[in-house]
């Protein structure tokens, strides 16, 4: 399996009239996140990259010159969490982007769980979530798991920000980097520089928290395949017919697509 996610084992099942649905091995499900995991330490480290330049900036001793070599690095490093963010992808989601949140956000009394929760870090409240993910864990109705992925694009991480940086648009090249660089990470000055450290701060734990929450549902996943496992063996050893009670073959996870 690649981390694409794109298999023979993976195709999509179209029923009359419904929305395509995944079947994707629980194993992929890990590949999966692992996925999304490495994008995100992707962006952790442009974070951290523009971290160490807004301390460079914060010093008195650079010069205008400096500062603006300085933001161009910034402005680049922002353009490409972007980019990061809305063309991460596995198997046809965009996981990273809040543009389908609406048609793949769910709350656990839709899908059909019990117990019916999906446990979001306490820090992540108020984040855009992006794609609710469920994995059926079991042989039975309603034994899975569920988990939100976030946005991680710039308007995401940026809450707040990025509307002030819309502002420039239409005016001459140089305005617009000013204006820009005002609303997301400027460095043009001691000042903006130093509360640019505390924007960036934000958007790094934000980044930070969905990784160890994907880390600690991997893990609990991880503890679901190995538990499949041991009841199918039961069933074998207790005589289940062969390839009746195969729990680990069929567990899998159905993510709803939406239209394009």
């Amino acid at each position: 399996m690649d981390t694409s996610g794109t298999t023979a084992e993976t195709e999509s099942i179209t029923g009359s009239g419904a929305q395509p649905i995944i079947a994707i091995p629980a194993a992929d499900v890990v590949s999966l996140v692992q996925a999304t995991e490495a994008h995100l330490d992707e962006l952790a480290t442009i974070l951290q990259r523009q971290r160490v330049l807004s301390i460079q900036s914060a010093n008195g001793t650079y010069s205008e010159e400096d500062r603006s070599a300085i933001q161009i690095e910034i402005d680049e490093l922002t353009d490409e969490i972007d980019r990061i963010a809305e063309h991460a992808s596995f198997n046809r989601m965009r996981m990273l982007t809040d543009a389908s949140a609406e048609a793949n956000v769910k709350a656990a009394d839709e899908l059909g769980m019990a117990p019916a929760e999906i446990k979001d870090p306490a820090s992540l409240a108020d984040a855009q979530a992006s794609w609710t993910l469920r994995v059926h864990v079991g042989a039975n109705t309603d034994e899975a798991l569920a988990v939100n992925l976030f946005a991680a694009n710039i308007q995401s991480l940026f809450a707040g920000e990025a509307d002030a940086a819309d502002a420039g648009q239409g005016e001459p090249l140089a305005e617009q980097r000013s204006i820009q660089a005002s609303g997301l990470v400027n460095v043009m000055t001691v000042v903006d520089a130093n509360s640019s450290i505390a924007k960036i701060d934000v958007a790094l734990r934000s980044v930070t928290d969905q990784l160890s929450n994907l880390g600690a549902f991997q893990n609990r996943l991880e503890s679901a395949i190995r538990s499949a496992g041991y009841t199918a063996e039961g069933l074998t050893a207790n005589g289940a017919p062969e390839g009746g009670g195969t729990v680990v073959d069929g567990l899998t996870v159905e993510i709803t697509m939406a239209e394009s």
